[in-house]
């Protein structure tokens, strides 16, 4: 039985080994037509990659703090405000704004809306403008953009015979998130192309990258776009206790100036009366005593209020350690010209071979299809 399958899997080896010839018999066969098409990838590769435009890509990596409450929430500071009658556990479980929410927020339309008015320039200096500008007048097509921005254009074109409508107007750098036109929106989505936002669902870190055909360019906007970043999300989380400390900060202020006013009426009261011993004289002082002791009494408790309000403010304004910050990229990240080239040659000589190869199965398969039907 051995024996017997041993010479199977010579067999079968036998056959590959001639199935294997004959493919290699038709591509030798038809090796001027494999040659042709490799010739024209090659050209074609030689024209993109002259046409082809460095780009540089910068990266930021931030950690941010975690999302659940510290323990001065629930030490310390919890106790305080107990005693002072004002209650911080309401407010201290987990963030409403996780970390995956992050590449959703740097993506949303108004945060990539407000990027456009960062001023940036190139390592060289010869730019010196907003990216606005820079990346409507300024930036490089490559062969490639400009054959992808083709047919809407041609789109275009054809509307704008059939449609009355009139050229939009205004400034083009002003953008209204809620109305934009035809070419800021391209913008706004050439934009979003070059800024990558990625979690590590597992441990929070957060990174951030952004590309540009300045190296300089790059790393200003990555910084601008972490900065800003983290400042809607302090700002998102302060929100709440920012508005209760004003509001306290109100009442102390108020609370304050009424007991101050209460002090000076008491002594301008005893200073009139100073040698007075009338019970009615007692009376009022007392009273006085009273209205300005409530008023202390007051004014104490929304100063305590006021302090336990602004350490909530500082505890809930999110930390974040740079792992890496941004830095100017000293090599491009783009592919390089003679890689452009040899991917090019490369795919074409497989669609060449695979032509050769594949044609004569094919043409059987599509006459039995048609000799079925």
């Amino acid at each position: 039985m051995s024996d017997m399958d041993e010479k199977q899997n010579v067999k079968a080896s036998w056959e590959d080994e001639i199935d294997l010839l004959q493919l290699a018999s038709k591509v030798v066969a038809e090796w001027k037509l494999v040659l042709k098409v490799t010739l024209v990838f090659m050209v074609l590769g030689f024209v993109f990659a002259i046409t082809s435009v460095k780009e540089y890509t910068a990266q930021v990596v931030v950690a941010p703090e975690s999302s659940k409450s510290s323990s001065l929430m629930g030490g310390g500071l919890g106790s305080l405000a107990a005693m002072a009658g004002f209650d911080l556990g309401s407010v201290g479980g987990e963030e409403a704004l996780y970390p995956m929410l992050y590449p959703d927020i740097v993506q949303s339309l108004p945060f990539q809306a407000s990027l456009f008015d960062v001023k940036v320039v190139s390592k060289d200096g010869e730019i010196d403008t907003t990216y606005f500008y820079y990346a409507d007048k300024l930036q490089k097509r490559s062969l490639g953009t400009f054959i992808k921005m083709i047919p809407g254009k041609m789109i275009k074109g054809v509307l704008s015979i059939f449609s009355s409508k009139e050229e939009e107007v205004g400034d083009p750098s002003v953008f209204d998130p809620y109305n934009l036109s035809r070419k800021q929106m391209y913008m706004i989505t050439s934009l979003g192309e070059r800024i990558s936002v990625l979690v590590d669902k597992k441990t929070n870190v957060i990174s951030l990258s952004f590309t540009a055909q300045d190296p300089l360019i790059a790393a200003t906007m990555v910084d601008t776009v972490m900065c800003r970043l983290q400042n809607q999300i302090t700002a998102y989380r302060t929100k709440k206790v920012m508005d209760d400390c004003a509001y306290i900060e109100k009442l102390y202020l108020q609370s304050k100036a009424e007991y101050e006013k209460a002090q000076e009426i008491y002594a301008a009261y005893v200073d009139r009366n100073r040698n007075v011993t009338q019970e009615r004289f007692l009376v009022e002082k007392e009273r006085l005593i009273a209205d300005k002791d409530l008023k202390n009494t007051l004014y104490t408790q929304w100063a305590q209020k006021l302090m336990l309000a602004q350490a909530k403010v500082q505890e809930y304004t999110p930390v974040f350690v740079t792992l890496h910050p941004a830095s100017v990229p000293a090599l491009p990240s783009s592919m390089s010209r003679s890689m452009i080239l040899l991917v090019w040659t490369f795919v074409g000589a497989v669609l060449a071979v695979g032509y050769v190869v594949l044609k004569d199965s094919a043409v059987e398969i599509f006459r039995e299809l048609f000799s079925k039907k």
